[in-house]
């Protein structure tokens, strides 16, 4: 954000986003591209990370302490990330926060030790927590009646990286460099369209003192706590359930990494509808109906046993519900907020999804004592269960907050 200053207008990603569809367009893809590559570099993880901590000589605890290293990586950047789009221009913020992800994400497939993993892991993180919230704000921002679909753009590439992620490092398995190096690569290539697509500044305001006590509002509070639980919720399934696929459940590989990429099918071919819906009937409905499909997909992955089929379309409808819930959940705080804080909010929600899962894990991991599926249905089931509830006591927005230039 910057302030006005006297001579020609500088152009604005704002501005620019006006001019036509096609260059709105334009903008939501690209700037949406760090999306997939979280996505893609996440089931690179998640789905080979059994081969991977058998290759770093770890045990099956790893996956949980890898797991909360990466979201403590994102949890410690996610505010900051949110700040520096209200305060510098987030076009080199984004920039900045891929070259650290890039650099990770490669070292990732060529460690060999459990530290060294874990340090990649945070690394990734920390690259992921900036331009997580950056980003979301940069696509939330930029009008309020396209809002929920601007984001949902977020998710769908989110998901089309969770989609590939499975398939493409299937193949090399148990060696799993290559696709690394090709998420890095993708990562550079993201670099070059942001620097020449994305206008330096996002939007000419009036400086003013941001009051951020100004965020805790009823709206904010309650998304707070719910994306809290589905942090917990998340973290669980991307820890355990590939391991609960292979090891408990001993399904062969492809079928595993079919179920599994149903994760990421789900918000790539229901984001976007499940956005556009938000904007007609109100992103308040729109976060508790992506909370809704959570919940049936959580609940039921760890009741129909070796069920391949239902196990299909359970982990799409999860994948469906995750791949918007957050979004729209930045959506509504959005909403709820003074524009000029919009990035801090969305930093916010971020930060507190993020130190809730930093719990995902390891609360997995504690009760799989009593049973794998008393483990999924607990940190899965029960925790998204309450955060659906509590989506039900927000507030609708109906007017918009978004400043004029």
């Amino acid at each position: 954000m910057e302030t006005p200053a006297h001579g020609q207008p500088k152009e604005t990603v704002r501005s620019a986003a006006r001019q036509s569809s096609g260059r709105f367009i334009l903008i939501l893809i690209v700037a949406a591209i760090p999306a997939f590559l979280e996505g893609f570099d996440n089931n690179l993880f998640t789905y080979g990370a059994p081969y991977i901590v058998h290759n770093v000589h770890g045990t099956a605890a790893l996956l949980g302490s890898v797991a909360t290293g990466y979201a403590l990586g994102i949890a410690v950047f996610s505010m900051l990330g949110g700040y520096l789009f209200d305060r510098t221009p987030v076009k080199y913020t984004v920039m900045a926060s891929i070259v650290l992800f890039a650099g990770f994400t490669v070292l990732t497939g060529y460690v060999t030790s459990p530290v060294g993993l874990w340090i990649s892991r945070l690394g990734v993180g920390l690259g992921v927590g900036v331009f997580q919230p950056a980003g979301a704000a940069l696509l939330g921002d930029i009008f309020w009646e396209t809002r929920g679909r601007a984001l949902s753009v977020f998710s769908v590439l989110f998901g089309l990286g969770l989609f590939v992620g499975p398939y493409l490092i299937n193949p090399f398995l148990p060696h799993y460099q290559t696709p690394f190096v090709l998420s890095g690569v993708a990562a550079l290539i993201s670099l070059v369209l942001f620097q020449i697509f994305i206008p330096r500044t996002y939007k000419v305001l009036e400086r003013q003192q941001l009051k951020l006590s100004g965020m805790f509002n009823r709206n904010v509070i309650i998304l707070s706590i719910a994306i809290f639980l589905f942090g917990i919720t998340l973290f669980g399934f991307l820890g355990y359930y590939s391991d609960y696929l292979i090891t408990i459940l001993h399904l062969p590989g492809g079928t595993s990494a079919g179920i599994y990429s149903m994760g990421g099918l789900g918000g790539l071919i229901c984001a976007f509808p499940i956005g556009y819906v938000a904007d007609k009937i109100g992103r308040k409905r729109g976060v508790s109906l992506a909370s809704l499909l959570i919940v049936i997909g959580s609940i039921g992955m760890f009741l129909v046993s070796r069920d391949v089929p239902l196990l299909y379309v359970l982990t799409f409808l999860f994948g469906a519900g995750w791949g918007i819930f957050v979004g729209l959940s930045v959506g509504l705080a959005q909403d709820s907020t003074d524009d000029a804080i919009a990035g801090s909010v969305t930093g916010w929600i971020y930060l507190v999804f993020n130190i809730g899962a930093l719990f995902g894990g390891p609360i997995f991991a504690a009760l799989i004592p009593v049973g794998f599926v008393t483990a999924g249905l607990i940190t899965l089931g029960l925790t998204s269960l309450l955060s659906l509830v509590l989506t039900l006591f927000t507030r609708p927005v109906v007017q918009s907050n978004i400043v004029i230039e």
